[in-house]
């Protein structure tokens, strides 16, 4: 025997063993290899499975072919497919051990189903989470609006309040109620911001602005908050800083108010520092270093990857209050703007929150951008001579058609109509010409962005360029360009402040 027929032995022929059955099922002759039969046993008796011996016996395909079959003989057990081949002298049986071949088989299969299942499971976990997240925002949304209506009466009611004769102790008290209001419209901004972060809604509008005068506006805030013989608060500007820079004013100013909250409600007496810095100038762009460093109670190391969480809060002494808020919005703008919150901090001594953004700003500024501010806002009582304008207020909420309405009439500029229903707002432009319309979006009946879409399709011009500047507690940036896109000239978000209502129907008129 050469070589091979050797190997061939000793692999192959180990794995496969040769049975020779008569026509009665007694076993004439067997190799051994792997099942000891005894010769003259009947096939049956070797394992149930060979009970099909007699029907491969009556049909007419001369070999059978049988996958997978286990067999346990004698204490062992086999995973074989077994041959039944057809045989003048009876049957051949050719039965191969395929115990490792299956055994791998289950095993690999095995596997790929816990894949299969595991990235099911993903799937299953990504899908609840889609669904808390949807659930969760669509929820800040609804909350959110349900709130800016009274807010916005709170508001309008406490300036008006504020334009009555008080008493020293009624306007303490009206400054502290505006405190409140101011701190009751932050924390709504930041859970809006939050929501419109987090779904992608949020985006950056860029315009150029006064950089150092809006650094001296936070500094002027901030050192009014503070007690100055406990906490002092410094602002460091490098000269070399651009005064003008275009970017988003509102997200940055966002950033550095947040920044500045938390350092103050965390440093109870000491040193409060806002610096800014140039990095480096290259064509137009500037890129700038912001910190805020506070020697207040400092930040655990534990703590510091926790506190970038939303509604996640660090306990002083004091156990200050906070929406938890700050800083994961902080987090998210900076992500928006192409930059990164930093910090370095000391336990007990302290702590910095630094970031690097890049600005564009104007190498040779035109003589008109030295001006602080085009609006010029001179006022109401200086805007017109001799004449009243014809406002149309189309608001439902009675507490915010009482507070408007006066506001609007202590200004002694307008004529005012008022409606209550969304489905009287035609009839009534049809009937008086109006100078503007001051109109709320979620109106009965019909809302007040169909009555602008229906009042820009009017063919008679009188009635289709009135300016109308609309009021909403939808403050989702899509939202109000959808207001815009249908007609609306301005919309201003709930809630406001009653200036910033005023200033936005002059510029209207002004046009």
């Amino acid at each position: 025997m050469n070589k091979l027929e050797h190997y061939k032995d000793q692999y192959v022929n180990q794995n496969i063993q040769f049975v020779l059955v008569d026509d009665h099922g007694r076993i004439a002759e067997s190799d051994q290899t792997f099942l000891p039969l005894s010769k003259g046993e009947y096939i049956y008796d070797v394992h149930p499975f060979f009970a099909s011996y007699e029907a491969v016996k009556e049909v007419s395909e001369t070999v059978v072919t049988f996958n997978c079959v286990h067999l346990s003989y004698r204490g062992q057990a086999f995973i074989t497919d077994v041959k039944m081949i057809k045989k003048e002298e009876g049957m051949l049986l050719v039965i191969y051990d395929l115990s490792d071949h299956y055994l791998s088989y289950q095993k690999i299969a095995q596997a790929r189903n816990e894949s299969i299942i595991n990235s099911e499971l993903v799937v299953l976990k990504n899908l609840e989470l889609e669904e808390r997240e949807k659930f969760k925002n669509a929820f800040i949304q609804n909350f959110s609006h349900e709130l800016r209506n009274p807010l916005t009466g709170i508001i309008a009611i406490t300036n008006v309040i504020e334009q009555t004769k008080l008493t020293a102790e009624q306007l303490r008290m009206v400054e502290f109620l505006k405190e409140s209001n101011a701190n009751l419209k932050l924390m709504l901004t930041d859970i809006m911001s939050i929501s419109m972060i987090s779904t992608g809604k949020l985006q950056l509008r860029p315009t150029q602005f006064n950089l150092h005068k809006l650094l001296r506006l936070l500094e002027f805030t901030f050192k009014s908050k503070g007690d100055p013989k406990l906490v002092e608060f410094n602002v460091l500007i490098d000269e070399q800083v651009p005064e003008f820079v275009e970017g988003d004013r509102l997200r940055l100013f966002q950033v550095l108010t947040n920044l500045l909250d938390n350092a103050m409600k965390f440093t109870k007496e000491g040193q409060i520092g806002l610096q800014v810095l140039l990095n480096q100038k290259r064509a137009n762009k500037a890129n700038l270093r912001f910190e805020v460093s506070d020697t207040g109670i400092g930040i655990p190391e534990s703590k510091i990857e926790t506190i970038f969480e939303s509604f996640s809060q660090l306990e002083g002494k004091g156990k200050e209050q906070g929406s938890g808020l700050g800083l994961p919005i902080v987090k998210g703008l900076l992500k928006l703007m192409n930059s990164k919150i930093q910090l370095t901090t000391n336990l007990g001594e302290g702590s910095t929150f630094y970031f690097n953004l890049s600005l564009n700003y104007q190498l040779r500024l035109p003589s008109a951008m030295m001006i602080d501010s085009i609006k010029g806002k001179t006022g109401f009582s200086n805007m017109v001579q001799n004449r009243k304008y014809k406002l149309l207020l189309v608001e439902d909420d009675d507490r915010i058609q009482s507070v408007l309405f006066k506001a609007l009439l202590d200004t002694d500029i307008f004529y005012i109509d008022l409606v209550n229903d969304g489905a009287l707002v035609l009839e009534t432009v049809m009937n008086t010409d109006y100078d503007i319309i001051l109109m709320d979006v979620d109106l009965p009946n019909v809302s007040g962005d169909q009555n602008t879409r229906l009042i820009r399709e009017f063919p008679f011009k009188n009635i289709k360029s009135m300016p109308i500047v609309g009021i909403t507690a939808n403050a989702y940036e899509d939202d109000i360009a959808d207001y815009l896109k249908k007609g609306m000239n301005a919309v201003v978000p709930k809630p406001f402040e009653l200036s910033d209502l005023l200033d936005t129907i002059l510029a209207q008129l002004k046009k």
